[in-house]
């Protein structure tokens, strides 16, 4: 659905970032903390909402992945912009992909941040890992494409956005 149709009223951006670690490519993903109003306890990528503050998009997600990471712009390589997914919950979100540099140091922000992960890029390109789940909300019953690792499940927005990512990335010339 496209985020007319569902009547998005908050724009947000996030960061997508790729990283070597162990020599094995990872996209950084954070868990929210439990204590935010929305999307709490969800595996997502660093970013939040666009403020009439920042320039553009991409500046809302570098500015968003230092206020929960402590990584300053200057440590990261924007690749691309994404085109936007809309979530259940009234959002319009800017995805930017690029690249951390290697050994950045991250200082979650305990307000926002609970955890902090390397996911392997083979858990979002093996099916292995792919999950279908049932989401129900007042609005209906819901099936969604879901993707695990370890004992972690990466569902919603973060998973559309990774799904569009890879999807790309792997039908590159």
């Amino acid at each position: 659905m496209k985020h007319e149709e569902l009547g998005s009223s908050f724009r947000a951006a996030v960061s997508v970032l790729f990283n070597v670690t162990n020599g094995e490519p990872c996209v950084l993903m954070i868990k929210r903390a439990e204590t935010l109003r929305i999307h709490s306890g969800q595996w997502a990528f660093p970013g939040g909402r666009i403020e009439k503050s920042d320039d553009s998009p991409m500046d809302a997600a570098l500015r968003e992945t230092d206020e929960e990471l402590g990584i300053k712009s200057s440590d990261i390589d924007i690749w691309c912009e994404m085109s936007p997914v809309d979530t259940s919950t009234g959002y319009e979100v800017w995805p930017f992909v690029g690249r951390v540099v290697d050994g950045v140091k991250i200082t979650p922000e305990a307000a926002e941040v609970a955890d902090v992960v390397n996911v392997p890029v083979r858990v979002f390109v093996d099916s292995v890992s792919r999950r279908t789940i049932t989401v129900v909300r007042k609005n209906g019953v819901r099936k969604l494409t879901a993707y695990a690792y370890e004992d972690r499940i990466i569902w919603g927005a973060s998973a559309q956005i990774i799904a569009n990512t890879m999807n790309i990335v792997m039908n590159a010339s």
